[in-house]
């Protein structure tokens, strides 16, 4: 499983076909051609070999292991405290009201103020 997420998220997808390219172009280049061992492979034989060296990889516990998809995790539910944080902070700013309250309070204190701003904008004051 960890290697389907690997493959699949941070471009993933995008450096497995670039990867299987370079694979298919090094194995013509150095193994057949001038080893002359085995036949030529084609995009799709280099393609298929990767990804089970990926498998074989993965299942052995070498390369990107619980600890770093954890700590990416962690990094983003961080960032989302902070994003968070921020947009709260801007909009009890914009209303006017103090920094330390709910997003239920937030929610009403907005309300009111596009009321307000509505109304001005319509001229019903």
């Amino acid at each position: 499983m960890r290697a389907i997420i690997g493959v699949v998220t941070g471009g993933g997808i995008a450096a497995f076909f670039f990867f299987s390219w370079i694979i298919q172009l090094l194995w013509n280049s150095l193994v057949a051609g001038h080893l002359g061992w085995s036949p030529r492979l084609s995009y799709l034989q280099a393609a298929g070999l990767w990804f089970l060296v990926t498998l074989l990889f993965a299942w052995v516990g070498i390369g990107a292991g619980r600890y770093v998809y954890r700590r990416r995790l962690r990094d983003w539910e961080e960032l989302g405290r902070r994003v968070e944080t921020r947009i709260k902070a801007a909009l009890h700013r914009w209303v006017e009201g103090e920094a330390e309250g709910d997003w239920e309070e937030l929610g009403r204190k907005i309300e009111e103020k596009l009321k307000k701003k509505f109304k001005e904008w319509l001229g019903e004051e």
